[in-house]
């Protein structure tokens, strides 16, 4: 049987011994590559040696996981994402040695904002890199706004601006706000450390569920034939008195189908709009970003159904699929991309 590569944070690799993964699902992987007659490898960077065509890695043989030394494969499913320049570096070599697919998986919000827009520009919102000059012309224009870090993820350093009615400004970050003048908020933006490494993002007016706006994770994958596909969909609902959606600061997952039809009358037409508009952008990004295979788009639609393309995450945390009760859309976001690996051995047989 053939073997898939499958490259693991080291802590996550660690703990296979005790079956204590976290938020990855082995035994997803596991079933998805038996239904598909292969035999998964668990790797990690640490023990993927530049000058060895072996590595020591666990793999899932006869419902049980063995550890020892085992040839690199030829397709690997990268799902680390490495923290130090070296192991970066690492990676990079091994891309030119093996078909590593999402070998790299974070890039710059703003990066992935000028690759789409010369074709999406009706579906972003206005986003510019934060200077002093940009944030004014941003607070003329918009009466609420997003400072972004270009790099993070799960919702981590957003802060949100907002003009009241008095024409001072709250400035929400996380649990805290303050409300200052106009001309005291790029001060309170330096106490904050806003800077360079920020972006401006005017707030999309999102639909609102029971008066929480949420917004729509994507999950959008290449499968057989290497087709991009919606693997599956679910709405993040932000918590009370929150800004953000991401479940990790506090929202919750929920099934798209009842927060679309609490904000629409149409609901059916609103999801297929979010799909539609989902898939484009990933055949875009696939297309001009190398061995793009597996991605999460925040998706907001406003209250009039009009789809808005907010971020990509290249490390989708597919744990939503789950916490919005959607098991099978869970499964087959872990399936899909062995279908991929499976697609790419099967393309690159001599």
């Amino acid at each position: 049987m053939k073997t898939i590569g499958i490259l693991l944070d080291r802590s996550v690799f660690r703990r296979i011994k005790f079956g204590k993964t976290g938020n990855e699902k082995l035994s997803l992987y596991n079933r998805a590559a038996r239904k598909l007659g292969l035999i998964p490898v668990y790797m990690c960077l640490e023990h993927l040696t530049p000058s060895s065509k072996t590595t020591y890695a666990y793999t899932y043989v006869n419902g049980r996981y063995v550890y020892g030394s085992v040839p690199v494969p030829r397709v690997i499913h990268n799902r680390t994402l490495p923290a130090s320049k070296r192991m970066r570096a690492r990676l990079a070599r091994w891309t030119r040695r093996r078909l590593i697919f999402n070998a790299k998986n974070r890039y710059s919000k703003y990066r992935i904002h000028k690759l789409l827009r010369s074709r999406f520009s009706s579906r972003l919102p206005t986003t510019v890199p934060y200077t002093k000059p940009n944030l004014r012309r941003m607070m003329n224009r918009y009466d609420n706004l997003f400072l972004k870090p270009r790099s993070s993820s799960v919702g981590k350093g957003i802060l949100n601006l907002v003009r009241r009615s008095d024409g001072r400004w709250k400035v929400r970050s996380g649990r805290k706000s303050t409300v200052v003048g106009r001309e005291r908020v790029g001060s309170r933006l330096n106490a904050l450390r806003v800077r360079g490494t920020y972006l401006i993002q005017r707030t999309i007016p999102l639909a609102k569920y029971k008066g929480r706006p949420y917004d729509i994770r994507v999950t959008v994958q290449r499968g057989d034939g290497g087709r991009w596909r919606v693997t599956g969909m679910f709405g993040k609902v932000a918590g009370r008195g929150k800004y953000v959606t991401n479940v990790a600061r506090g929202g919750s997952a929920r099934s798209v189908g009842p927060l679309l039809r609490h904000s629409f009358r149409d609901p059916s037409r609103i999801a297929n709009r979010v799909r539609r508009v989902s898939l484009d952008i990933a055949r875009e990004l696939g297309a001009r970003l190398n061995r793009l295979a597996d991605v999460g788009l925040d998706i907001g639609v406003d209250a009039g159904g009009k789809p808005y393309f907010i971020e990509m995450n290249g490390r989708d945390q597919r744990y939503g699929f789950m916490r919005a009760k959607m098991p099978g859309a869970f499964y087959k976001a872990y399936e899909t991309p062995i279908r991929y690996a499976s697609y790419l051995l099967r393309k690159r047989r001599p």
